[in-house]
C-alpha cells in the first residue's frame, strides 16, 4: 500500500513556490494572464500590465568572475517596464542585497543608447514570493504581507521619479485560513501558498483569476516538455533540501560545524554533478568559487 504521507506522491497541482513549479507555470509564457493576474494585484494602480513579453532570465556578465545570473522570470510591460519575479523558499543572509543587485542590473540593462543624454530608462519592479525561513527584513506589523521599498526622499517621503522599485509578498508570515481572508491579495497568498496541497480550486476562490491560476498548476494538462523538466527539477529540489537537512541535523547532534559545512558540501558537489550554474551553486550552498573549483 503506498504511504499516503510520502512527499513524492504526485499531486494533482504543482507546488508553485518550489523553483521547478514556478518555472513551469509561470515561466511559461502561456500563462501570462496569471503573471499579468498577480501582478495587477500586487503593483500600484497607475501601474496595471495589459499585455507582457517574456524576456530571457540571463543577466550577462554580472557577477566579478564575468560569469551570468539566471533569474526566477524577467518580462516587459508594453511601455517597457521591467518586472522580475523570484522565489525564495529558503534563508539567505543577503538576499536583499541580492535583489537589489539584479534589479540595479536590470534598469541598467534599460538604459537607451544614444537617448540624448536625457535617461529614458523604464523602470524595474522586483517582485519577490518568499516563503519558508525567513530572510531577516521581513516586516513584524500584523496584517500587512507586502512590503514595499524604492528611493524616497527621507523626511517627507516624496518619490522624485519612478526608478526601481521592490515589492515583497510575504507568505513566510502568512498564516490564515481562506475564510479568513480579507480582499485579494490575502486571497492569493492563499492560492500561492497552498495551491500544491489542494486537490480542487476552494469554493472561496471561484472567479476567473483563480480559475486561470489553478488551470495553469495543473501538472496533467503540462505539455509533456513542461511536465517532465518540472518533474525532474522537483526530484533534484527535494534531494537538496534532504541533504541540507540531514547536514543540520547531524551538525546539531555533533555541536559541530563541520557537520553542517560537510552536508553543504556534499549539496554543492551534487549540484556540480547535474551541471547546475556556478553562480547558483554559489547563492544555494554560500561557497565561494574558489571553494566550488576545489569540489570539482
Amino acid at each position: 500500500m503506498e504511504d499516503s504521507h510520502d512527499e513524492r506522491v504526485v499531486r494533482r497541482y504543482a507546488d508553485i513556490l518550489s523553483d521547478a513549479g514556478f518555472k513551469a507555470v509561470f515561466g511559461d509564457g502561456r500563462n501570462g494572464e496569471v503573471l499579468k493576474d498577480l501582478l495587477n494585484v500586487l503593483l500600484p494602480e497607475r501601474r496595471r500590465v495589459r499585455e507582457l513579453r517574456y524576456m530571457t532570465t540571463e543577466l550577462p556578465q554580472f557577477s566579478p568572475y564575468g560569469k551570468s545570473v539566471r533569474l526566477d522570470l524577467r518580462c516587459r510591460g508594453e511601455d517597457g517596464t521591467t518586472f522580475i519575479v523570484e522565489v525564495q523558499n529558503y534563508g539567505q543572509r543577503n538576499f536583499f542585497r541580492r535583489s537589489v543587485l539584479y534589479a540595479a542590473k536590470s534598469y541598467d540593462a534599460g538604459s537607451r543608447s544614444g537617448d540624448g543624454g536625457e535617461y529614458g530608462i523604464p523602470p524595474v519592479y522586483f517582485v519577490g514570493l518568499l516563503s519558508g525561513a525567513r530572510q531577516g527584513f521581513e516586516l513584524e506589523e500584523p496584517g500587512r504581507w507586502v512590503s514595499e521599498y524604492t528611493f524616497r526622499e527621507k523626511k517627507t517621503g516624496r518619490v522624485p521619479d519612478e526608478t526601481i522599485n521592490f515589492l515583497f509578498l510575504e507568505l513566510n508570515r502568512f498564516g490564515k485560513r481562506l475564510e479568513e481572508c480579507e480582499g485579494l491579495v490575502e486571497q492569493w497568498c492563499y492560492a500561492l501558498k497552498h495551491v500544491g496541497s489542494l486537490e480542487r480550486l476552494p469554493e472561496g476562490l471561484r472567479v476567473k483569476a483563480f480559475e486561470r491560476l489553478f488551470r495553469a498548476c495543473e501538472v496533467a494538462e503540462f505539455s509533456p516538455e513542461v511536465k517532465l523538466k518540472y518533474e525532474s527539477d522537483m526530484i533534484t529540489e527535494r534531494d537538496y533540501y534532504n541533504i541540507i537537512g540531514t547536514a543540520e541535523e547531524r551538525g546539531r547532534a555533533a555541536g559541530l560545524a563541520e557537520g553542517e559545512a560537510a552536508g553543504i558540501g556534499k549539496v554543492a558537489q551534487a549540484m556540480l554533478a547535474a551541471g547546475e550554474p556556478m553562480d547558483k551553486i554559489s547563492e544555494f550552498t554560500g561557497l565561494t568559487a574558489a571553494q566550488l573549483e576545489e569540489l570539482k
